[in-house]
Order: structure tokens, then sequence, then C-alpha cells
């Protein structure tokens, strides 16, 4: 499971992400709303709060593993 990261911005903020983001799904839930995005290739769920700010909860890009590559043996 990858780690999330969330954090506050301002409603005028999210209205600019709403722009430039696909719009997956949304809900009202209760006085907020629920936006399911794709911004950037990455899945973002906005939450636009009553008192006019609102919350970005995103995954954290996992880290690749470091591999290193095999080549064939020559015969």
């Amino acid at each position: 499971m990858s780690k999330l990261s969330w954090r506050a911005i301002p409603q005028g903020e999210l209205a600019l992400l709403l722009g430039q983001a696909r719009l997956d799904d949304s809900r009202a839930v209760g006085p907020a709303t629920v936006y399911q995005l794709t911004a950037e290739g990455r899945d973002v769920v906005a939450i636009a709060l009553a008192d006019g700010q609102a919350l970005i909860v995103e995954s954290l890009a996992a880290p690749k593993p470091n591999r290193r590559q095999r080549t064939a043996l020559k015969p």
C-alpha cells in the first residue's frame, strides 16, 4: 500500500485544480463535496469543506526498485 499525503488549500486553489484535472466522480457528503480526480496521471481526492477550505489527499509516488539488468551470456 502506498503512503498518502494530504494538505489544506483555499477553495480558489481547488477551483484551479478542478479546471486542470479530469473529474472522475463527485458527491455531496453533508456540507462537504468530495471530488475524485485524475491530475497529471495521479489519483487525487479533493474535499471542499463548508468553511471555505479544501483538503487534497493523494498517494505519494512509490520509489522504483533498484534493479540491475542482466545481460545474456554469449555461447
